[in-house]
């Protein structure tokens, strides 16, 4: 699996949730669902698990099994939209790390409020230009992106003066 914007990961889990809600409904295990549509028996785990895209062909398959033919085009779609989002992410990964600092400021300048919750990091409104320096460069080596470390701390230390002034 590529790694993948926060977005495109969430709407991999929310199509995950709902082949898993369709699967809860009929009223069929993990096991029995794989062993009905032929699958290997961890399959179905990865993919409810959104460790493992599903393919069209298996909501197709999904679908059938669980009597919800009617679900299959709507899934296909929110599976072609999560694609769409990580090649999106990767092609600006690719730009380096400034592209993707400057990419939200239209949005950060058009809002009002905000509000931010993370348990793990501090939110970058409130970052400070080193620890910003050390989370970019920890990303920079983790994947292996040209090296533009200074270029977006300067970036993200911009959008935060779009940021509430008080």
């Amino acid at each position: 699996m590529q790694p993948s914007s926060p977005s495109a990961q969430q709407a991999r889990q929310i199509l995950a949730d709902r082949l898993r809600d369709l699967r809860r409904d009929t009223g069929l295990t993990a096991m029995e669902l794989a062993a009905r549509a032929g699958w290997e028996r961890t399959k179905v785990s990865k993919i409810e698990h959104a460790t493992r895209p599903p393919s069209a062909p298996d909501i197709r398959t999904w679908c059938q099994v669980c009597g919800a033919e009617g679900e299959a085009a709507d899934l296909i779609a929110s599976l072609h939209a999560a694609e769409g989002m990580r090649i999106e992410w990767r092609r600006m990964e690719r730009s380096g790390l400034r592209r993707a600092q400057e990419a939200p400021l239209p949005l950060y300048e058009r809002t009002r409020r905000f509000r931010a919750y993370s348990c793990w990091i501090v939110p970058g409104l409130i970052q400070t230009e080193d620890y910003t320096r050390t989370v970019l460069r920890a990303h920079q080596q983790r994947r292996g992106h040209r090296d533009d470390v200074e270029a977006a701390v300067a970036v993200r230390m911009k959008r935060q003066r779009v940021g509430p002034a008080t």
